[in-house]
């Protein structure tokens, strides 16, 4: 009885016999073994390998129709996905369309573009309005100099951040700053004001895109906002994994068409700059050259100073040797970005200091405002950990204004070879408290073989900036915002560029016109 009730309940003794019970279940074995007095279950034997029944061959169909619809399955959502593609590309482009370029875009563009932003998420099409970016900052007491205006260096810095932050919504990975085209500051920003950075995608290409930028001052008292200047940067993008392919990046409105058409025409033109110092080694202007690891070159140049016994009327004839200066940095990670790759921006700002510093040695007398900076390219970055050497020297000196050239070099101290990072011109003016301009007191005179021939084509590239200067002053007034809206100037402000840009002198603007303006207008800078 004990035997059929432990049967019913499927718990057995073990055959150890040592009273233990075990969970089995009858229906789980093929036989019952009572043979030593204790009844339990007995486990199936294992049929032979030879005696096991291979799969049928229904079993065989039945597995290759599963893979068969699988693989379809995964071509049909591929080809859905490239369909949607198509229909989003054609979408925008008839926005493009049927937007004149000179009207302003509705709010009914606007809304559309913005909901193509979510439909072509998924797709390698992103609407142009949707990469926008802004920042807003205040010019604190750190970032101005002496007149309470804010340094060129430091307004570069935060250029190159905006646009970056920009550049990664399309790259949706880590970017590098690869180059920056001429910037030309119009407008100071002065300490307590709101600077506003916005920036956006004109275009990308196969790893790379450009990105504009436009900074205005806005006066915390008045509300009145000012144009500062404008910048265009070239990024690359950096993918640890699969294709570098950029989605492409096409305009949502019409207004925005000639961006995106003169960014092509842009980057043709930093390419055929590239080719042409390639191909012309010759017409390449000597690079100044770190202080370290070089023997005969002097630690220290010699202090230049005014000769008060000579009329204010005659300049001093000085070396352009005599202006370098030399900046060293070790770049620390709060200068680089999450690659451990220094922020273009940063080393920028540098090269900025070191040319005000070089500039400061003739510029004696007055106070130094940087006026532009020339396009720079990258040739090879640095990373955490590098040591960053900057020098700058005076190649030109013109009434009250001044270039500088200056040339990036990194080291990695682990290897100890010195590379080239690259070169700028920047142009630093003198003025007056008052803003009015003041002549440099010396003159270059220029003997060494490098120094002539990087004093040789200063006049031409000044010439250069000038026009530059003036074509921007006309594009101020048609350019329109980022939102598509032309721009509006002041009443005074208006006029006043209005006539100068009409009137039939061909003579531009130059550094002494920016320091009469700064007279006429504290809040103004041409």
């Amino acid at each position: 009885m004990k035997l059929f009730n432990s049967l019913k309940t499927g718990k057995t003794r073990t055959s150890s016999g040592t009273g233990e019970r075990s969970e089995q279940h009858p229906a789980d074995h093929h036989s019952l073994d009572c043979s030593s007095g204790v009844c339990y279950f007995k486990p199936p034997r294992p049929a032979p390998e030879d005696e096991q029944q291979s799969p049928s061959p229904r079993e065989h169909d039945r597995v290759a129709y599963a893979t068969s619809l699988a693989t379809l399955t995964f071509k049909v959502a591929e080809l859905e996905r490239q369909v949607a593609s198509l229909q989003a590309g054609t979408r925008l482009q008839s926005i493009s369309e049927t937007n004149s370029p000179g009207a302003n875009p509705g709010s009914q563009d606007l809304t559309q573009a913005d909901g193509l932003a979510e439909t072509s998420a998924k797709d390698d099409i992103v609407p142009m309005t949707a990469t926008r970016m802004v920042m807003h900052q205040i010019v604190l007491p750190a970032d101005v100099d002496m007149l309470g205006i804010c340094s060129g260096g430091q307004v570069l810095s935060w250029i190159d951040i905006c646009a970056g932050l920009a550049a990664k919504t399309v790259a949706r990975g880590p970017v590098v700053t690869a180059s920056l085209d001429a910037v030309h500051f119009l407008k100071p920003c002065r300490l307590g004001s709101v600077v506003i950075i916005a920036a956006m995608v004109n275009r990308t290409f196969t790893s790379s895109m450009e990105v504009g930028v436009r900074v205005e001052e806005e006066e915390l008292k008045t509300g009145v906002r000012h144009h500062c200047c404008s910048a265009y940067l070239t990024f690359v993008a950096v993918k640890s994994h699969g294709s570098g392919q950029l989605p492409r990046v096409l305009p949502s409105t019409g207004a925005f068409q000639e961006n995106y058409e003169s960014a092509e025409r842009r980057r043709a033109a930093r390419l055929q700059r590239r080719h042409e110092l390639k191909s012309n080694p010759a017409a390449t202007v000597p690079r100044l050259q770190p202080i370290t690891h070089r023997e005969g070159s002097r630690t220290l140049p010699p202090a230049l100073q005014m000769d008060a016994r000579s009329p204010r009327s005659l300049r001093q004839r000085v070396s352009p040797s005599a202006t370098l200066s030399h900046m060293t940095q070790l770049i620390m990670p709060q200068h680089a970005n999450s690659l451990a790759i220094t922020f273009g921006g940063q080393v920028m700002r540098w090269m900025e200091q070191c040319a005000y510093i070089a500039a400061s040695r003739v510029g004696r007398g007055g106070y130094l405002l940087t006026g532009s900076m020339d396009s720079i390219a990258f040739a090879q970055p640095t990373r955490v950990g590098d040591i960053l050497f900057i020098t700058a020297q005076v190649t030109g000196i013109f009434g009250s204004s001044m270039e500088v050239m200056v040339s990036v070099c990194g080291e990695n101290p682990t290897v100890g070879e010195i590379f080239h990072c690259g070169d700028a011109y920047v142009t630093v003016v003198s003025v007056d408290e008052h803003g009015g301009p003041v002549d440099v007191p010396f003159e270059l005179a220029a003997l060494d073989p490098h120094d002539i021939k990087r004093c040789a084509q200063a006049a031409e590239r000044r010439q250069q900036r000038l026009e530059m200067r003036r074509n921007l002053q006309v594009t101020q007034l048609s350019r329109p915002s980022l939102d598509g809206r032309r721009q509006s100037l002041g009443s005074q402000e208006g006029f006043r560029l209005q006539q100068r840009l009409t009137s039939n002198q061909s003579q531009v603007m130059d550094a002494e016109e920016v320091g009469r303006t700064l007279a006429e207008d504290p809040g103004c800078s041409c």
